[in-house]
């Protein structure tokens, strides 16, 4: 109820006088306690998390906290193929925006790459079409986690570490082997120092196929101004074959 979160007599400000729609500092960084009213199992983990961590031990306010991905007072079932399906839309409001990940060197391309492959574009098309139907693909929170969220270049969960990443993989492929991960370019867009050989051979097809395309096209203009130049030549030097043999006609009446 009410008070258990807001408690009754001792109720404190929770957004900025200022802006009405921004959490102050002390209010976000009390939400996740909050929570463990009833959820301290979660919050347990949340807490040692690389969110939870940031946020509690550093007060940070970029990270998430419960209520950004679940809401406020409209908290949904999270155990539903609806709730999973548009998780990654969850995700991608804190990780595709420049301003926010700028400052820790992450990329922002998580959602356009993500949607990109065969396990985006599965998830995007049921939750267009069928959202609530269940779907084996994986969404974010089956490779990176949920309440436990580790950092990538962690040792022991981190998806850097391409043992972790080949672990996480074969809960889905168990006959993945050591390379499967290695098809894998992360969330990051290909680029020369990544992902030199994908990257020139990408170049090279946004060359080649644009060059190959506009040579065909020139040629088929040209093919069919030709046509149309040796059509009307042709008409004309008939107009000018009549004209000649009606005028000698006449010449020869008048003869």
């Amino acid at each position: 109820m009410c008070t258990d979160c807001h408690t009754a007599h001792a109720v404190q400000r929770v957004t900025n006088p200022n802006d009405r729609k921004q959490l102050t500092a002390e209010a976000r960084q009390r939400i996740p306690q909050t929570c463990a009213r009833c959820h301290n199992a979660i919050f347990e983990k949340y807490k040692k998390s690389v969110h939870g961590a940031a946020l509690l031990e550093n007060i940070n306010p970029d990270v998430p906290t419960c209520i950004d991905c679940h809401g406020v007072h409209n908290i949904g079932d999270p155990t539903t193929a609806a709730f999973r399906l548009k998780s990654p839309q969850i995700c991608a409001k804190c990780h595709t925006d420049p301003a926010r990940m700028s400052k820790y060197g992450i990329s922002t391309q998580v959602l356009t790459t993500y949607v990109a492959d065969f396990h985006g574009t599965t998830v995007t098309l049921f939750e267009k079409q069928t959202p609530d139907a269940q779907t084996n693909k994986p969404v974010c929170y089956d490779c990176h986690g949920i309440h436990d969220i580790s950092r990538v270049d962690d040792p022991q969960k981190g998806l850097e570490i391409k043992q972790n990443l080949l672990t996480r993989c074969q809960r889905c492929h168990p006959d993945a082997t050591s390379n499967f991960p290695d098809a894998w370019l992360s969330h990051y867009i290909p680029s020369p120092e990544k992902t030199p050989l994908v990257y020139y051979v990408n170049l090279f097809y946004q060359i080649f196929i644009p060059a190959l395309l506009g040579g065909m096209t020139v040629l088929v203009v040209l093919d069919a101004a030709r046509r149309i130049y040796e059509k009307a030549e042709g008409r004309k030097g008939k107009g000018e074959g009549r004209y000649a043999k009606m005028k000698d006609e006449a010449e020869s009446s008048k003869s």
